[in-house]
């Protein structure tokens, strides 16, 4: 007969609560690779997670999408490029623009993000209606991107744009 290990007898809320504060995604994919039970419990962990930071993190568009659909409680979501550079592109953002968190985000920066367009700014602010903040600093986005923000962003306090 098997003897359960104590670790085992962790119920998954409480797993998730732990996991919530991992804050690198780096630690998140190696916890979430342990057994199902832990990465259920990073899963659940992601739902309750009002911020989210890739800024830094070498995120493609498929794996931030995946991460931003299972953070349904998500408030704010800073996508900005630093060094290593998180190489979102338009097709990101339209699959991010699809979450169900993404009407009720209040903050969101693009800052840096030279690979996104018009396009890509578009889809994601006609759904994201409670921004408060929003930052498209260093970006290539135009006028166009502008008016999507001006016709969807009735909430917003602060708004960065030095536009490359």
């Amino acid at each position: 007969m098997a003897v359960e290990a104590e670790i085992d007898r962790l119920p998954i809320d409480l797993l998730a609560h732990i996991f919530v504060l991992i804050t690198s995604f780096t630690d998140l994919a190696q916890v979430s690779s342990v057994c199902r039970k832990w990465r259920k419990g990073v899963t659940q962990s992601l739902g309750g997670r009002h911020n989210l930071s890739f800024a830094g993190c070498k995120m493609d568009d498929v794996s931030t999408a995946r991460l931003v659909r299972h953070a349904y409680s998500l408030k704010e979501l800073d996508i900005s490029r630093s060094r290593w550079g998180c190489q979102i592109s338009d097709n990101g953002l339209y699959q991010i623009s699809l979450a169900k968190c993404v009407s009720n985000l209040t903050s969101i920066s693009l800052w840096g993000m030279t690979g996104v367009t018009d396009k890509g700014v578009a889809h994601l602010i006609s759904r994201a209606n409670s921004l408060q903040h929003l930052n498209i600093g260093g970006t290539f986005i135009t006028d166009e991107s502008l008016f999507v923000i001006a016709d969807n962003c009735s909430h917003l306090k602060y708004f960065g744009a030095a536009v490359i």
